[in-house]
């Protein structure tokens, strides 16, 4: 498997209207430079950015292309200000209780450790070398179905993590890049206003040491955890793309002979 070809898998297992998005560091200013896309010109919220690029964009940014200041502290393309460090700030805009809860707020999240030269955000299918972190903006069922490949392997999912802030730069980027784990987020009110997200839409940040893996584990779970009506449409979309669809079995489910009570009952 190849990032092009677990792009077309992915797509045809799940009815993705965002193309996964790859995000990539980089800390030789050479290879920035030389790196096949573009810089923006403007400045940029990191979360648009993400946005853009699920919608087909492709751009290189540096820390003056930043135009959300918690965007550019997370990548360390900005120093945390004391006031922000201490609790102070979030505190006094009545968003946590106390001032020790919102300075654990910042505590805890993690950021990059090491600022960049800069940083290549696009769709993950446009990558020919190795992205760092793939983020993916979805409905919540395409969401629970990345947690379910990523169980399929690794089991339980202990390490989720997120809070309502900083929900695409942290949440989704440097939390996975540091811990090499999955984190899921519900995004955050700034995101929500500049990146112009649904509001149905959550989303999953995944470490590409994992990505291989999870793309398999859709896949694995698609028999147990689909309904017919779904792997009707994956089988359809995986022969468009002239893809084995051998594989997926009808009217067989990890639940199958479970409830009991009769037909289930909907009140409209």
């Amino acid at each position: 498997m190849n990032i092009k070809s677990s792009v077309n898998l992915i797509e045809s297992y799940l009815e993705l209207n965002r193309k996964p998005v790859g995000i990539k560091f980089f800390f030789d200013k050479y290879e920035f430079l030389n790196f096949h896309v573009p810089q923006r010109e403007r400045r940029v919220t990191y979360c648009n950015s993400v946005q853009l690029a699920s919608k087909g964009a492709s751009m290189k940014l540096t820390k003056d292309n930043q135009a959300c200041p918690n965007g550019a502290m997370a990548l360390k393309m900005r120093e945390i200000p004391e006031p922000m460090a201490s609790g102070q700030v979030r505190f006094s805009r009545n968003i946590y209780c106390s001032l020790d809860i919102s300075k654990s707020i910042t505590d805890e999240m993690l950021f990059l450790k090491e600022e960049p030269v800069g940083i290549s955000v696009m769709p993950l299918e446009n990558y020919d070398v190795n992205p760092d972190v793939v983020v993916v903006v979805s409905n919540p069922y395409n969401i629970m179905r990345f947690i379910q490949g990523h169980g399929h392997f690794n089991g339980y999912t202990s390490n989720l993590r997120t809070v309502g802030l900083q929900a695409v730069c942290q949440d989704l980027t440097t939390y996975p890049y540091n811990t090499k784990d999955i984190n899921i987020t519900f995004l955050c009110p700034g995101t929500r206003l500049v990146a112009d997200w649904q509001p149905n839409e959550i989303g999953i940040g995944i470490p590409f040491e994992k990505w291989f893996e999870i793309v398999e584990g859709v896949g694995e779970t698609v028999n147990p955890f689909e309904r017919n009506k779904q792997k009707e449409t994956i089988v359809k979309r995986l022969q468009e793309r002239e893809l084995d669809a051998s594989g997926i079995r009808f009217n067989e489910n990890y639940d199958d002979g479970t409830y009991t009570g009769g037909k289930i009952e909907i009140i409209k």
